[in-house]
């Protein structure tokens, strides 16, 4: 049963058709987060807007782009999510927010207030606060990789944790029929098609018998999103007691992943020791070597000891990362949602995000617009976008599509 709390919530932050998503967005978690902290301080239950009037309930409330006319618009949603829930429910999608007991707690604990407010799950929701190792890689790998990832899910099995992952083909599928094959327990965080993937014949038999449960922040109907499954990869590793990276590319999501998991500290985080370029030089920024062929125990993997390490300095003359690696830590200050990074330790993202700070004003500009002040290509523009909209370091808007900051986030570069 879907508590009045949940479908509040669902109303201020969740997509649910296209036909009534058109002109109106949801909160951010930057944005629901601002509200809430209002709400709480005027003792007032997000679940009150189900049956109070707005008007009376935001006397007070001022925010640029928490506009009261933009609260009213979500909530005048309340018909679409009421077709919504009747179709998840018939397709066995359960839901809780933040504040449920079933929430996973890890979650809560390390990303506290990033955690995502409302998640969808399909399974046994009682899987959700058990022990669990991370496993995650590229999607294109041989069939000897894919054997090996199998054995490695089966070995966790066996010594009593649960696997994590992201449910694609490739490293994730195959970690966890590892451990599903031998009647482990698995959590599959997916950043798309939820009911699709949990009709598959690789997974429904799992589901069935309680063995498995698919979660996601987004819409069960969602489809692939750039940005979500760049949010996915932070609640594998935070759902995690240590992550195992099988096969890495020096980009793309498995990179990335594991890279922001070693600035966070989430968890301890291991990779296969091979000849993947992606793996040295993960192993190269911090990352624990683990031998496949060596006898070790899971419990080891948990207990390591987790290392600060720097990011290698892109500014360097030889922009190789295996010969940039700093031999400091890198100092990063942090003031409320202000971000400040020494020049010298600052990464082209970074001073990509700071230049957008001086172009972007109270006016929102286009892709073009961007481009043009800041002479880049369109790919490395397109991938920045991406990344940026992501951290919520800025907002993107459709129809034109346009970019504005997100004020409450911010990146200092200092001397």
């Amino acid at each position: 049963m879907i508590s009045e709390r949940t479908k509040s919530i669902l109303l201020f932050t969740s997509y649910f058709a296209k036909s009534s998503d058109k002109s109106i967005k949801p909160l951010t978690n930057t944005e629901w987060n601002r509200l809430v902290r209002w709400l709480q301080s005027k003792s007032i239950s997000p679940e009150d807007f189900l049956s109070q009037d707005n008007a009376s309930l935001l006397l007070g409330w001022q925010d640029k782009t928490i506009t009261s006319e933009r609260i009213d618009s979500l909530l005048e949603r309340k018909s679409a999510l009421a077709i919504a829930l009747d179709k998840w429910t018939k397709a066995g999608i359960w839901i809780i927010n933040r504040g449920d007991k079933q929430y996973p707690r890890r979650l809560k604990e390390r990303l506290k207030d990033n955690a995502p407010p409302i998640l969808f799950g399909i399974g046994n929701a009682d899987l959700l606060n058990k022990q669990y190792i991370g496993i995650v890689g590229a999607r294109k790998t041989t069939d000897n990789e894919l054997f090996e990832t199998k054995k490695i899910g089966k070995k966790i099995t066996s010594e009593n944790f649960g696997i994590v992952s992201g449910g694609a083909k490739g490293v994730d599928e195959s970690a966890m029929l590892g451990a599903l094959e031998a009647n482990g327990n698995c959590i599959g965080f997916v950043s798309d098609s939820l009911i699709r993937k949990s009709t598959t014949s690789t997974f429904r038999k799992y589901i069935i018998n309680k063995r498995l449960v698919l979660l996601s922040p987004f819409n069960p109907e969602a489809s692939f999103n750039v940005g979500n499954a760049m949010t996915r990869n932070k609640l594998i590793y935070t759902q995690s007691e240590a992550t195992i990276v099988v096969k890495s590319d020096t980009k793309g999501g498995t990179w990335e992943g594991a890279k922001e998991n070693l600035k966070k500290q989430w968890v301890p985080l291991w990779v296969i020791y091979n000849k993947e370029v992606g793996n040295n030089e993960l192993i190269k920024l911090g990352a624990n070597k683990l031998l496949p062929e060596n006898e070790y125990k899971i419990e080891e993997l948990v207990k390591v000891k987790i290392i600060q390490v720097s990011e290698p300095n892109l500014f360097s003359s030889n922009n190789s990362l295996a010969n940039n690696i700093a031999q400091e830590k890198k100092v990063i200050k942090k003031e409320g949602d202000i971000i400040e990074v020494k020049l010298n330790d600052a990464t082209l993202f970074d001073y990509f995000i700071f230049k957008l700070y001086s172009i972007i004003t109270d006016k929102p500009l286009t892709k073009k617009d961007i481009k043009d002040k800041l002479s880049i290509t369109n790919s490395q523009l397109d991938e920045w976008l991406k990344m940026a909209c992501a951290k919520e370091f800025i907002i993107k808007n459709n129809r034109p599509v346009t970019f504005i900051l997100n004020k409450e986030k911010k990146i200092r570069i200092t001397s």
